[in-house]
């Protein structure tokens, strides 16, 4: 047996963790103990988070993807269609209804949606294509929207129609749309619509609830057509589909009236009531619950835009609207509602803007939308707060696991090294155990009773010991027990000997240094620390002269990292520290 301090170091090592794991008791109080270190990584988290740039958390994806949704009613063909169109790019549109004012169903779908087209498409049947409009028509529109919603086109979105086609769920990302062709000539009855809505809308999971059809009930519109105000063209005499799709926190769309029209977040659509925590709002922030929500009426897609008037327009629930205008002023301006759903990828969070062309103010509505469950203890800047902290956590979690994972290169040994080194790094920390020396010392001293008593080398012969500590080759030295072998190398080298407490930050006082049989002074409680353990195992394993350093390191470090996963992987905290280190060679 060749007793060389590459074996000896490593077996060190595997002795201390055996003694610490059975002999270690903690010296200070271990609540004491937790707090400081609960204390400490808070601080250090915290330093960590402030760290990071709205730059880096912007380049970060996080959360359910993004995606905008254009919303376009009462279209038409027209020029001014088109460019509503291309006002912005979006991933679906949704058409509310009243695709050409000619009963030419196939002219929409053949000249304004485009052949290749990379958006999904989802549309609902509009007064203009029933039957009291377009005689013998209506089926030829209900198995061209099926066609478009059903193709290779539209793989995206998933969509279960009616037996008759004019009533649809689609899901598409995290959003339900159900679309319904109420009051339209010709088409399925109220009853069968509202028991199509509840199949669907009762049990849906998703995210995002949205509920859509073309005409409305007579609170919800702006007054061209005033005999709408004696009649509720959805819900009619029964239950309110508005209140329904409210109870649900379903997102409300319709149009027909050809204007647009944004009403508050209502708490009751029936018998109007804009919700407590809405009624106060400048309509910048919508926040949407199950038993609140708001309707939304497009009708500016392109075809024409209506006056308003009577006091249907001057309704109290109204949070933003415009209209053909006095002096016309409108009438070209043209738009269509663009809201981005999950923005930031926050699942709770849309925003919505109502889009005009023709007009030197693009924007005429901008607003954002929260689903929060509970307004009443929980404000929307809170819920942006809470997504902000959970995708930090999972920048920081991101960037830990890069770094763990991260592959080694082609450069043979340096890689080795790096390795090592990161293994050092992460034991030796204010939170984990540096092998104590005194234990290491009794432990190697009891090594001698395993020693076989005709053990014939003496250490004259052993050249990792005559490398660093040169005896008289002169003499013929005779053979050494093991024991003696062992005392007279630790001697020779200078072994220092601490035992301490490694608490958080520092070190106890007072630790005794003992060289040979010399005490030597006491030693600074700032010069013992994480960073000293580094650079000692550093000079142990990385400083040998000669051409060998960086095998010699990798060798060595290959016992120390089997030590260093028992120590992860038990998950053992220990209280015991001490240092071993090796003094500059006495010239």
């Amino acid at each position: 047996m060749k007793l060389s301090t590459k074996n000896l170091i490593p077996f060190i090592f595997f002795i201390n963790i055996k003694i610490i794991q059975s002999k270690a008791q903690p010296i200070e109080d271990d609540y004491t103990n937790k707090t400081k270190q609960a204390s400490e990584t808070k601080d250090i988290e915290q330093n960590i988070r402030n760290s990071i740039t709205d730059e880096q958390l912007d380049s970060f994806t996080y959360g359910d993807e993004e995606f905008k949704l254009a919303i376009i009613g009462d279209s038409g063909v027209e020029r001014e269609s088109r460019e509503v169109m291309k006002l912005t790019k979006y991933d679906a549109l949704l058409h509310l209804g009243n695709y050409d004012y000619k009963c030419s169903p196939h002219k929409y779908f053949d000249t304004m949606l485009d052949s290749d087209r990379t958006y999904q498409f989802m549309g609902i049947l509009g007064n203009q294509e029933g039957d009291d409009q377009c005689p013998g028509k209506l089926r030829d529109y209900e198995d061209i929207l099926y066609e478009e919603m059903t193709n290779s086109k539209n793989s995206g979105v998933k969509c279960e129609f009616s037996s008759s086609k004019a009533m649809w769920s689609c899901v598409y990302k995290n959003m339900r749309i159900i679309g319904l062709s109420q009051n339209i000539s010709g088409v399925d009855s109220r009853s069968e619509q509202l028991y199509f809505l509840k199949k669907h809308l009762d049990h849906a999971t998703e995210d995002w609830k949205i509920c859509a059809w073309h005409y409305y009930d007579k609170y919800y519109h702006t007054g061209k057509n005033p005999q709408d105000s004696e009649r509720n063209l959805i819900s009619e005499d029964g239950d309110s589909f508005y209140d329904y799709c409210k109870d649900h926190g379903a997102i409300i769309l319709n149009a027909h009236d050809n204007v647009y029209a944004r009403t508050h977040v209502m708490s009751k659509f029936k018998s109007p009531m804009i919700d407590e925590y809405d009624k106060h709002n400048d309509g910048c922030v919508v926040q949407i619950r199950k038993g609140a929500t708001l309707d939304i009426l497009n009708g500016v897609g392109g075809n024409e835009i209506y006056i308003e008037q009577g006091e249907e327009k001057d309704y109290s629930h109204w949070q933003k609207k415009y209209a053909k205008g006095e002096n016309d002023e409108n009438a070209k301006r043209f738009g269509g509602l663009f809201c981005q759903f999950n923005y930031g990828g926050n699942n709770k969070k849309a925003y919505c803007e109502l889009l005009r062309i023709n007009s030197s103010e693009k924007v005429f509505d901008s607003f954002y939308i929260y689903q929060n469950e509970d307004p009443n203890h929980v404000s929307y800047s809170q819920i942006d707060k809470n997504f902000k902290n959970d995708k930090i956590n999972a920048y920081i979690a991101s960037n830990n696991d890069k770094n763990n994972h991260s592959t080694k290169g082609d450069s043979g040994e340096e890689d080795s090294v790096d390795a090592m080194d990161q293994i050092v790094d992460k034991v030796f920390t204010k939170t984990n155990i540096i092998i104590g020396g005194t234990e290491s010392y009794r432990a190697l001293a009891n090594l001698s009773s395993i020693a076989n008593d005709n053990f014939k080398t003496s250490l004259t012969k052993n050249e990792d010991i005559d490398n660093g500590y040169k005896l008289d080759k002169t003499t013929n030295s005779p053979p050494l027990s093991m024991n003696d072998r062992l005392s007279l190398f630790l001697n020779k080298t200078k072994l220092i000997n601490e035992s301490s407490v490694f608490d958080q930050t520092s070190l106890m006082d007072n630790f005794s240094i003992t060289s040979s049989s010399k005490k030597t002074d006491t030693m600074d409680r700032e010069s013992i620390n994480s960073n000293d353990a580094i650079s000692l195992i550093s000079h142990k394993f990385g400083n040998n002269s000669g051409a060998n350093s960086i095998s010699t390191r990798s060798n060595s470090f290959r016992s120390f990292s089997n030590i260093y996963n028992q120590i992860n992987n038990n998950n053992v905290r220990f209280n015991t520290i001490a240092r071993l280190d090796l003094m500059n060679e006495t010239k």
